[in-house]
Parts: structure tokens; sequence; C-alpha cells
């Protein structure tokens, strides 16, 4: 991840268009049809190959394209350009370079890049302000030119790798010379036959690591037995396939879409690098619309290898997408950015998604309708948002990171008095309320109890809802004590509000009466605002400092291995 945004000036749809902030594990575009995904791709392209090759057909506004950073100057950047042992000049007498160099520290800079033979870096911008006048740094032509051009870029460098919305593998003609594989999968069947057939290629990294992959992702789906390739004569054409258990083999271009894509995402993971002998940490990926033609379970399970894959070997990615799968699946993520592109009047407009109605706003532009909910593994229902911020960071700190929202469970909010109305029973026989079944049949359910007193008891409707949860084997969890901010610690009420040795809340007392009895007001501050709260706390959330509170480890457990049995 970087701190430097990247704009597009003149560019196809982009008149002057910030386009990313900054820079992220996963990035993820999103937008209709014609919106300008696609030219963020060729953006990104350009600047890891560093080319910059603009055809006319590109220009808008009848000018030349450019692609301007902007950064932050730092201590190493400034120790690299401005010399330690350089004195006098055009900055001024008797001053050293590097200590007036220093001034720039933490300042912002834009720049921008050309291409071709003759690579070379213009300053646009530097803040100056605060400096002496007097001193013109930056009116050096050698540092006009050095600074910028040592400036890093973090996607420079590295290889860039494309898979085409419009892809298909088909059968190739026999070829004793392995040729690249295409972004619309074109010398994919070639690459295949040539590590299954050729000696000097490791088969093992089809037979085993590419079939391994394969099924990881298919999980219980299908179950691939074997990968082989075949010559049809006279055509003399190779084709690829693919042996499933209790259905033999099967020709892949007798096989499904999605089949291929997953083929040709992990064709860009482990047989590319092996082709070309180098890391996966040396490339940066841009697949477009991998969602074609794929179940959203599918879509799922692959991007959550993806995403593995990349914090395993360090790289960088870029996707454009119609899925509303890939919101849920990375809008909570710190290592990842949405990106909402619009057009209007043929001018194309980016923004980066931080909010939830933001977030609404991309719903809205792909059509996501309410039914996109049967398509969750399983679903928690919570009282509200907080709650899905606790539960959440929860089933992370439980699970070691491996469930995570939007891939293996979704979070529905009910809202405390609605309870009433929902009903765990088989959905033949909930004729006035909602059925929780019909839904989706793998839930949980998370309540407040709400009891205030060790000799009370939990209201008709929320027995209800246990005994209706029991019956069918599913988890109804009513919280030990009166709300799930109860499951609070003190060493975290300590520390955020730098408090000496606080009490534990008590097991039936209101978490916000208390936490205004320690601090004035703080308690009526955040009952209105939970989320903020959450939102804010559970950083300093740890499995040490929760498993102590009352029954939670307990029902953590139990919440996990839930989880898990939905996922197969």
């Amino acid at each position: 991840m970087q701190d430097i945004s990247i704009k597009a000036q003149n560019y196809k749809c982009f008149e002057d268009e910030l386009v990313f902030e900054s820079l992220k594990r996963v990035n993820v575009i999103i937008g209709k049809n014609n919106s300008g995904k696609s030219s963020i791709i060729d953006v990104i392209d350009m600047v890891t190959t560093g080319e910059y090759s603009f055809e006319q057909t590109s220009w808008r506004n009848n000018t030349r394209p450019k692609i301007i950073y902007t950064s932050t100057i730092t201590n190493e950047i400034v120790n690299r350009v401005f010399p330690g042992n350089m004195f006098n000049g055009q900055i001024g007498v008797n001053i050293n370079h590097n200590t007036y160099g220093r001034h720039y520290i933490g300042r912002q800079i834009s720049w921008t890049r050309t291409g071709g033979g003759n690579r070379a870096s213009e300053l646009i911008n530097c803040q100056d302000h605060g400096i002496n006048p007097s001193l013109k740094t930056l009116t050096d032509p050698d540092y006009h030119r050095s600074l910028p051009s040592n400036m890093p870029i973090i996607l420079e460098g590295k290889v860039f790798k494309r898979i085409a919305a419009e892809r298909d593998i088909m059968p190739e003609s026999d070829n004793e010379t392995m040729y690249p594989i295409m972004p619309n999968g074109n010398g994919l069947t070639n690459a295949i036959q040539s590590f299954l057939n050729h000696a000097h290629l490791p088969s093992s990294l089809i037979k085993k690591d590419f079939l391994g992959a394969l099924n990881e992702i298919f999980a219980h789906d299908s179950e691939f037995t074997d990968i082989v390739c075949q010559l049809h004569k006279p055509s003399k054409m190779w084709e690829i396939f693919l042996e499933e258990k209790h259905k033999g083999q099967i020709a892949l271009s007798k096989s499904g879409s999605g089949l291929k894509t997953v083929i040709t995402v992990l064709a860009s993971l482990l047989l590319i690098p092996s082709m070309e002998e180098k890391k996966l940490n040396s490339y940066v990926f841009g697949f477009e619309e991998l969602e074609n033609n794929i179940h959203p379970a599918l879509l799922r399970r692959l991007n959550d290898y993806l995403y593995r894959a990349s914090i395993e070997h360090d790289f960088m990615y870029f996707l454009t997408t119609h899925s509303s799968v890939l919101i849920d699946q990375f809008s909570k993520q710190n290592d990842a950015q949405i990106i909402h592109v619009t057009q209007s009047d043929g001018k194309a407009t980016c923004r980066t998604t931080k909010t939830y109605i933001e977030n609404n706003g991309i719903l809205d532009d792909l059509d996501v309708r309410a039914s996109d909910l049967l398509q969750a593994n399983g679903i928690i229902w919570v009282e509200g948002p907080s709650d899905r911020i606790y539960i959440n960071r929860w089933i992370e700190l439980w699970s070691g990171g491996e469930l995570r929202e939007g891939t293996h469970y979704q979070c529905i909010s009910y809202g405390g008095r609605l309870l009433s109305h929902l009903s765990a029973d088989l959905p033949e026989l909930v004729n006035e309320s909602v059925s929780i079944l019909n839904t989706n049949r793998n839930a949980i359910m998370l309540i407040d109890s709400d009891m205030k007193h060790e000799d009370t008891s939990i209201n008709d409707t929320k027995k209800r809802i246990v005994k209706e949860f029991e019956e069918i084997g599913s988890l109804a969890w009513v919280t030990k004590g009166k709300e799930i901010e109860n499951y609070i610690p003190k060493d975290i009420v300590n520390s955020f509000w730098t408090i000496e040795d606080s009490p534990q809340v008590e097991q039936y007392s209101s978490f916000f009466e208390h936490l205004d009895d320690l601090s004035d007001k703080e308690g009526t501050r955040y009952s209105a605002k939970k989320p903020l709260l959450a939102e804010k706390l559970v950083g300093l959330m740890t499995k040490e400092n929760l498993s102590p509170i009352l029954d939670l480890d307990k029902q953590m457990n139990e919440v996990c291995k839930s989880i898990r049995r939905w996922n197969s």
C-alpha cells in the first residue's frame, strides 16, 4: 500500500480526475457499463510499465494526456536528493543543501512522468509555503528534475498482467514453443500442455498445485481428480480435459464459463510466474469482471483465494466489477478500497467510497436486490449496526482471521422491536411472521437479554425464538449480560478513556450509565452513537482481554463452529 494519489488528465473519459487517493493491496473498481472502469485499468497498465503511450484516439480536448502523481516528501527522499556535502549554489551562500532540503520533509509534491526512450519527470507543484522565499531550491535545474524523479511509485518496475472481460479457453494448435498467455485466454491451453508434456517443465505444478487450488475454490460443488491435455487428430489441436469424480473426463470446451474463469486466474498466479521465472510479488494484476457467468458463491471463494494469495505473496491487484459480492467482501478490509466510477455527459468521475451512504449509492447503481441474501452461505441476525461491528471483530479474533463477512457469512440487522415479527419455524408453518429460514436456512440469532436483575428472565418473544432455533439445530445467543456492550472489558475502557483501574461493568447494568459514572456524560454521548463507539473500541479488542468476560468465549466458539459448518 502507498500513500500516493493518481490523477488522469485529458485521457479518454477523464478530463482532470483524481482516480486514486492512494493505492491499496486490493482496489475494487465498480460502475455501470461504459462508465470508465477499463480506462482505469489502462492507467494502471501505463504506470506499471512506465511507457505512458497515449494514442491520438485517447486524447481528450485534443490535448496530450498526463498522469499526475501527488505524494509526500520523506526523510529518505531528501537524503537521496539533497547532498550533505554540498554548500552554496543557487539556494544561497554557505547553506548546506541537505539541511535546506529537510525543510521539505512532510510537504506535498506533484509531478508527472513521460515514457519511451527519453523517460523523464516533470515537477508540477511543491509546497513552498513557510520557507524563506529568497531561497529558491526547486528553481535549481538539477533539483527541479531530481526531486520528482526520485519520488517512488510502488507500481513501477512491476510486471502488469491483465485478464480481459471477454475471455475464453479454446483448443490450440500443436506448438513446440510455449507462447505467452494473453488477456483473453489465448495461449493458456498451450501453456498447460507444455507443463504436462515437456520434460524441462514441472508437471507437478499442474497435477498438484493447480489441481489443488482448483478443488479448494470449487469446494464441494465439484471435485476434480485429474487434468490432462489431449491432441485431436487430424486437426493437431490440443484440448484441456478435467476428470471429475463420478463424471469422468470432460472437455473444457464443453464446460461452463465459470470454470474457465477460475482456470484463467490460477494460470495468472501459478503458471505465468513459473514461465517468466519471476516471483509473484513482481506482478501487478488487473482482473476485469471476473463475475461474468460465475455463481456468487463461487465468486466469493475465488476472491477469497485471490486475496489470501495477495497477502502470502505480497502483490497488488485491481478488479473491475458489477458485482455486489465484491462490495461485501472488501468494504470492511483495511487493505482494500472501493472506487465508484460514474459518467455524465461523456465525463467520468471517481470516488473512493468510505461511508455507508456512498456504498448504498453503489448498490443502487448496480441494481442490487434484497433477494441476494439467499446466496449467502449463512446469516447472523443482529439487533443493530453496532452489534454487527462487534460480532465481526470477535469472529475475526476467534477464527484467527479465517472467517470473514461477505465470504463466509452475512449479517442482517433486525432491530430489537421487530424480533416479534420473526419466526424460525418451518416456512410452511409461518403465516403472519417473517420466516428466517425463507431468507436463509443457515442462521444465528444474537439477542440482547435486556435483563436488569439476576432474578428476571427474558421476555416471551425471545423465549420463542430460542426454542425455535433449538428445534432446527441452530444457535440463538441471548447475551448473558444486559446488552452486547456488557462484553466490553474494563481494560479497554481504562485505556480508551484514560481511567485508572475502573471496575468491570456489572452483568445486568447499563454500560452507558456505567460510563457516565466513570467519565462525565461520555455514556450519554455514545448511547446515541453506538456504531461510532464500536468502531473505536474494536481495534483495542483481543481474544485475551475478551475471553474471561461472561460467556463470550463459549459462544464465540459455537459461532465459529456454525460458520465453518455452513462453509463445509
